[in-house]
């Protein structure tokens, strides 16, 4: 990027405070994940929030490509994390479905009571 050493600092400054919101954004729903691991649902903060791409910024800083690369693998991590664990909670709420029990027969009960 061209330009006066103070915009190439409020590029940079912008580009520290995006990744750091994504950081943080990863570690909130890596708690969220972590707590409904442990059945903690108490403790499940109560917003997330949404993320919205930063607008009018200039590329990424070559200086901080590592940085992002390692958000963005947290972030794919965290996906499969989660993935993995909707499928698991489908699987054991399929299977607490089927054995439950329930109080009218599924198929008509016939018995001969004249012996």
């Amino acid at each position: 990027m061209t330009g006066t050493p103070a915009a190439e600092q409020d590029w940079r400054a912008v580009w520290v405070a995006t990744l750091t919101d994504l950081e943080q954004d990863v570690e909130a729903a890596e708690a969220v994940l972590a707590a409904v691991r442990r059945g903690d649902h108490e403790d499940l903060p109560t917003m997330l929030g949404s993320w919205a791409p930063p607008t009018g910024i200039a590329t990424l800083p070559e200086s901080m490509h590592e940085r992002a690369q390692l958000v963005l693998e947290r972030q794919l991590r965290l996906i499969e994390d989660i993935a993995r664990a909707a499928t698991s909670s489908r699987q054991h709420h399929e299977v607490g479905r089927r054995m439950r029990f329930d109080s009218a027969p599924s198929r008509p009960l016939y018995v001969d009571a004249t012996y």
